[in-house]
């Protein structure tokens, strides 16, 4: 007999199926088990991968990887000596001096009507901006050129929610205060008039919502630091390289300026992306049981199998099909099932997560997500994992019924029937 025999009785068994409606639904249910835990259990991974990577891109692509700054924030004295030297350390791509302070804004909408919005006003360096974020690239509307239009009005770019709740305009006046220390406890801060001359879209609620660029030295004036800055902004080669990197930066700056120290992206937002990690496994665990169960269900299939055939298997053996042979019939015909069950949900998966990457049918509260729609990540390793680990399972539990049906004495099969 050839090497193929199996699979031919197997093949045919399953056409012949067909005619039979009890088998039929049965067979039919177990690939439709295998596909749903499939495709679940790669649309969550999928799903968490995507987050991960929306998350860390959309973060990474704003914040700073690695911030020198003071206790409490306290503004320092820096001309751009510390920035050119941090520049130079080896993993460092970019360095620049910034100021921060927290405000709100105001704006006039076309009826009248002011508005205003809580914001994190951060004074920032031309240069500052494109080595050390990607903003320029995620600019909607007009331009990050944020120079002095006329004497003291210099242009603002705000994040497009933040526009949104203000109803602002490319153009429009908007005017920004950033309460001083000493007007906190009384008093009314002073408004200071920009032009908002760019909105720029992140996709990560908490920049679009809250973030002001404007001029550094403006900001500087506006808070009455006069030289002084808020921090470095330091943007790595590897963000994960940040403790290696924060260490020699210490070593670098330690002498020279005492007092000054290094925060990391990791310690002000590594417990997220942990968290994502982590229902990354807890997500794919829940719903391998999907997948077990389901595989679960093709014993049941092979048994009844093996129950209705007993006479064409003792046949078979009286004909001289060695017990390995007839163990290897229903071997295929269960890796057949599963080929099948694997093979729809593949592209059942593939198909959900193109729609949702397209058209992001599943929207998000950015201020509960971070991020405004479902977000979706497809990985060859993803889909080849879960496949293989599917049809492992499946051949695993034809293994049982496979060796009764090749264990059964031919004569006895055949006098059954």
């Amino acid at each position: 007999m050839s090497l193929s025999f199996p699979y031919v009785v197997s093949h045919r068994h399953l056409k012949s199926i067909r005619r039979q409606a009890r088998q039929r639904v049965s067979v039919i249910a177990g690939i439709t088990g295998i596909a749903i835990g499939v495709a679940s259990l790669i649309i969550a991974i999928s799903v968490m991968n995507g987050y991960a990577m929306v998350v860390k891109d959309r973060l990474l692509g704003v914040n700073a990887h690695i911030t020198v700054r003071r206790a409490y924030s306290e503004p320092f004295l820096e001309s751009g000596d510390l920035a050119d030297r941090i520049r130079r350390v080896d993993g460092v791509t970019g360095a620049a001096r910034f100021a921060q302070a927290e405000g709100f804004l105001l704006s006039k909408t076309r009826d009248g009507r002011l508005r205003r919005a809580g914001c994190m006003a951060r004074g920032v360096t031309e240069q500052g901006v494109g080595g050390t974020t990607v903003l320029a690239d995620r600019i909607i509307e007009g331009s990050l050129s944020l120079g002095e239009i006329e004497p003291g009005v210099f242009g603002a770019a705000i994040g497009r929610r933040l526009a949104e709740k203000l109803q602002a305009q490319r153009g429009e006046e908007i005017h920004l205060s950033t309460l001083p220390k000493e007007l906190l406890m009384g008093g009314l801060p002073p408004l200071r008039r920009y032009v908002l001359t760019g909105i720029f879209a992140t996709g990560y609620y908490e920049f679009d919502a809250n973030l002001v660029l404007v001029p550094l030295r403006a900001l500087q004036r506006d808070m009455g630091m006069g030289p002084m800055v808020s921090g470095i902004r330091v943007k790595l080669e590897d963000p994960f390289a940040v403790e290696e990197i924060s260490t020699a930066l210490t070593e670098e700056i330690a002498a020279d300026y005492p007092g000054l120290f290094t925060t990391s992206w990791i310690y002000e937002h590594g417990n997220l992306y942990v968290w994502i990690r982590m229902q990354t496994w807890f997500s794919g665990i829940a719903l391998s049981l999907i997948v077990i169960v389901a595989a679960f269900n093709v014993i049941s299939i092979m048994t009844m199998s093996v129950i209705d055939r007993r006479a064409e298997i003792g046949i078979l053996k009286a004909m001289g099909t060695t017990r390995g042979q007839i163990g290897r019939i229903f071997s295929v015909e269960g890796l057949i099932i599963g080929c099948a069950g694997v093979l729809l949900g593949n592209t059942l998966a593939v198909g959900l997560c193109w729609i949702q990457s397209r058209y992001e049918l599943i929207r998000l509260r950015g201020d509960v997500y971070l991020i405004d729609a479902l977000p979706v990540e497809m990985a060859v390793t993803d889909f080849a994992a879960v496949s293989a680990g599917a049809l492992l399972l499946c051949y695993l539990f034809t293994r049982l019924p496979a060796n009764d049906a090749g264990a059964q004495d031919p004569a006895e099969a055949i006098r059954a029937t």
